[in-house]
């Protein structure tokens, strides 16, 4: 009837602006009509917003296909409020800076994401948070947020650092009795105690003097009144320049990380291993020249010398790291020579054979080879002859190879571990025996 919204509205105007009781019949009829036709307008907007459902976050209508596409969620509230899955991931999406956890997450959703009619339930719980972002996408933010908190952790060091090197902090050396810089020349240890560097560097060094099996348990702190063992990253740092010195201790550190290991688990699968290999390197230099695996065999085999240049010596490599067993792993290639060698104590690799049959080969051809190796400290397996080395610990072996248990002083065998444990006590006189 009234085809533009406007000739509804004059109408309307024109009867409220003027009398009532004066209007004549036809603009009296027209006002009727107009009010009828404005009152079912406004009936059918009411029916549709009772009829619809609009979503708790962008309040847009949820439509059918909607619920037919599985594109909504149903949220945790008494009141059944819905939101569009879309909407849900924009605003998980608007707080992926702060993605410490799914948790922390859910707490935000819930702070912006509230019931109007009272009710405290949360809304949103991780589940929803699950479905509409995918597993990797979890993890991808996660990774995010814990990489940006370690830049803005290290970004506060940095000026920690910066404004600790600003400060001057005194001190008097517990040693030489001056005061001193701490940041300038000074060195707190893990123990507490403050000392000049260069009076604690000659401190260590005269304890390593005195010390020449490098125990570094036998390393303690100079002020007598603690007299704690020196941690070893403390030790490692004040002789940073002594590179020979540094190396040393580190290999020893390894050897007695690995047996304190074994006496805490002694069935664990971990193996020291030691390099076999060698490299050159000219006199007054620390610079690794790597010599080509073949000519190394070739001096065992005694067929040819390592050729040398003037000023060159060649240094036995002896790198030691411990190998964990279980890994199976038989080839290994040594990160300092570069020398690549079998992890069953085999002094190379052995394409084509057994470990037992390569030990074989090499005694055969090489008449010295068995006394050199059981010098160095190496034993071969009585039963496959597989080549051992017990670096500390029982004398009590397990062959690697075929798992019989034999004495490692007179290479009794016993396919049970009790009996080599009676035959060192009755024959040794006990399992740590060295003779």
């Amino acid at each position: 009837m009234y085809q533009q919204q406007f000739q509804l509205e004059d109408i309307l105007s024109n009867v409220f602006k003027g009398n009532f009781l004066e209007l004549n019949e036809l603009v009296y009829l027209q006002s009727i009509d107009a009010i009828s036709f404005l009152c079912k307008q406004k009936a059918k907007v009411k029916l549709n917003q009772l009829t619809s459902v609009l979503c708790k976050i962008c309040h847009n209508m949820i439509k059918k296909d909607d619920y037919q596409q599985n594109q909504i969620f149903k949220l945790n509230c008494q009141c059944c409020f819905f939101c569009h899955h879309a909407c849900l991931r924009e605003q998980i999406l608007q707080n992926k800076d702060k993605f410490e956890s799914l948790e922390k997450v859910e707490q935000l959703l819930n702070e912006c994401i509230q019931c109007d009619q009272g009710c405290a339930s949360n809304l949103v719980n991780i589940q929803m948070i699950r479905q509409a972002l995918s597993t990797k996408e979890v993890q991808m933010y996660q990774f995010e947020y814990f990489e940006a908190q370690q830049q803005k952790e290290k970004k506060y060091q940095q000026i920690l650092e910066l404004e600790k090197q600003n400060q001057v902090i005194e001190f008097q050396c517990a040693i030489c009795l001056e005061e001193i810089d701490l940041n300038q020349n000074g060195y707190i240890l893990k123990c507490g105690c403050k000392f000049c560097r260069s009076c604690l560097k000659d401190s260590i060094q005269n304890s390593l003097k005195e010390n020449i099996n490098l125990e570094l348990e036998n390393i303690f702190c100079p002020n007598g009144d603690c007299k704690k063992v020196l941690d070893f990253d403390d030790i490692t740092f004040i002789l940073q320049e002594d590179k020979e010195m540094i190396e040393k201790l580190e290999q020893k550190n390894i050897k007695s990380m690995f047996e304190r290991m074994k006496r805490e688990n002694p069935n664990s699968m971990e193996e020291l291993i030691v390099c076999p290999g060698k490299y050159k390197i000219q006199k007054g230099s620390e610079k690794v020249i790597y010599i080509p695996k073949e000519q190394i065999e070739k001096q065992r085999q005694g067929s040819a010398n390592i050729p040398l240049e003037d000023n060159e010596i060649i240094v036995d490599c002896n790198f030691t790291f411990i190998q964990d067993r279980s890994e199976k792993k038989l080839r290994h290639k040594c990160t300092k020579c570069k020398y690549e060698f079998c992890l069953n104590n085999c002094d190379s690799t052995h394409d084509g054979f057994s470990c037992e049959n390569y030990q074989k080969w090499k005694m055969e051809n090489n008449k010295d080879y068995r006394k050199e190796l059981e010098a160095q400290g190496f034993k071969f397996c009585p039963n496959c002859s597989i080549l051992t080395q017990r670096t500390g610990g029982c004398n009590r072996i397990i062959c690697t190879n075929c798992k019989i248990s034999y004495c490692y002083l007179c290479y009794f065998s016993a396919k049970t571990e009790s009996e080599v444990y009676g035959h060192l006590n009755k024959v040794h006189g006990g399992y740590f025996t060295n003779a």
